[in-house]
């Protein structure tokens, strides 16, 4: 199939209707973590036209200096190679994935139909387009959803679609008088779409990090001129009591070396850089367990996705060390300030493919 410019564009009303945020927005953004950062690495104008604006000059893009001073800081000199989160919304992803798949494919209700094979959190309730289904997909009544996530302990519920970053996600610990009216409520507030699971208890490695939260390895691959390239590795670690391990809610992002040990130093929302955690534990002397067999999984899967040229994997590894599959992001954002430039040695074939040869510039959707 071929996506025409009438299909990209299309493609990019779908996205802004679905909550991703507008290039407006991240420029916005962008701009108050400069000032955050008292203006990161604030080269010269002339470095930057040199090293920035010559590289781009050929593809028809004058990217903003402050894009550059974010993503350089602390570095030696500007690397024309980082991708303004600007151009990556409005142009990268709506190139290389096919939105139109999108809901199919985002759904975590129906990830036991499309990743059936991969270990996963085992579901309790799900709730897709106003019917109640259980783990096995059996359709039941509200009233019968209730009494399952009684009777289950501790669970997580989660919106199934339009879902990220640690949004609509919440925990319960069953054993309440009330519990009853409780779960009604959730169900309630969650409305049609959103799934009930387990807990997953983690690898004594990783939960040493910390306890609270499920510390997951968010991986992006990128399948392009058949073969699937994983361009990035973070360790997203909670911090203090969040139960969630997301950056934004106190968490720490580390980025991960190929063979799965942590780099030395981890990020958090402050944009502050630090070797080691509140418990003291050294980031550099921590390996993720089975770290080459979850990228294994992710190249294998991501190569029978070929409407998704860019994806964001979400694992954990369980306590018998068993990759668990999260969650798969099609409208991911880039790791680049903790990473690197998203594309790496790869930026000049992606760009000269997107701005040049325009090799999916044909594909529709259907």
């Amino acid at each position: 199939m071929r996506k025409s410019r009438t299909g990209i564009l299309i493609d990019k009303v779908f996205l802004a209707l679905h909550g991703v945020k507008t290039p407006y927005k991240k420029a916005k953004y962008a701009r108050k973590r400069v000032k955050m950062i008292q203006g990161g690495y604030n080269g010269s104008q002339k470095e930057f036209q040199d090293k920035v604006v010559s590289y781009w000059k050929p593809y028809g893009i004058h990217p903003q200096k402050y894009w550059y001073d974010l993503y350089c800081a602390g570095q030696d000199e500007y690397d024309p190679r980082y991708i303004p989160d600007s151009l990556w919304y409005s142009k990268f992803l709506p190139y290389f994935n096919n939105s139109f798949f999108r809901e199919a494919y985002d759904d975590k209700g129906y990830y036991d139909v499309i990743f059936g094979d991969l270990k996963r959190p085992n579901i309790i309730v799900r709730k897709m387009a106003t019917h109640y289904y259980d783990g096995n997909m059996n359709l039941i009544s509200q009233e019968r959803a209730i009494e399952l996530c009684i009777s289950s302990g501790q669970w997580v519920i989660k919106g199934s679609t339009n879902s990220g970053c640690g949004r609509d996600v919440q925990f319960y610990d069953c054993g309440q008088k009330d519990d009853k009216d409780n779960v009604q409520r959730l169900f309630a507030e969650f409305q049609d779409n959103f799934v009930v699971q387990e807990l997953v208890k983690q690898h004594p490695d990783l939960a040493k990090l910390h306890e609270q939260s499920l510390n997951t390895i968010r991986v992006q691959s990128f399948f392009f001129k058949d073969q699937v390239h994983i361009l990035s590795c973070l360790l997203r670690i909670g911090g203090g009591d969040a139960r969630i391990d997301n950056v934004s809610a106190g968490g720490f992002g580390c980025p991960v070396n190929l063979d799965g040990s942590l780099k030395e130093k981890a990020v958090n929302r402050k944009s502050e850089w630090v070797s080691q955690l509140p418990n003291g534990i050294v980031l550099k002397n921590v390996t993720i367990p089975s770290f080459d067999r979850m990228i294994d999984i992710i190249k294998e899967k991501h190569s029978k996705l070929p409407y998704f040229g860019l994806l964001g994997w979400d694992f954990a590894i369980d306590e018998e060390g068993e990759p668990i599959f999260i969650e798969v992001n099609i409208q991911q954002e880039q790791n680049q300030i903790s990473c690197g430039p998203t594309f790496g040695d790869l930026t000049s074939k992606v760009l000269q493919d997107i701005f040049i040869e325009k090799s999916l510039r044909d594909v529709f959707f259907v």
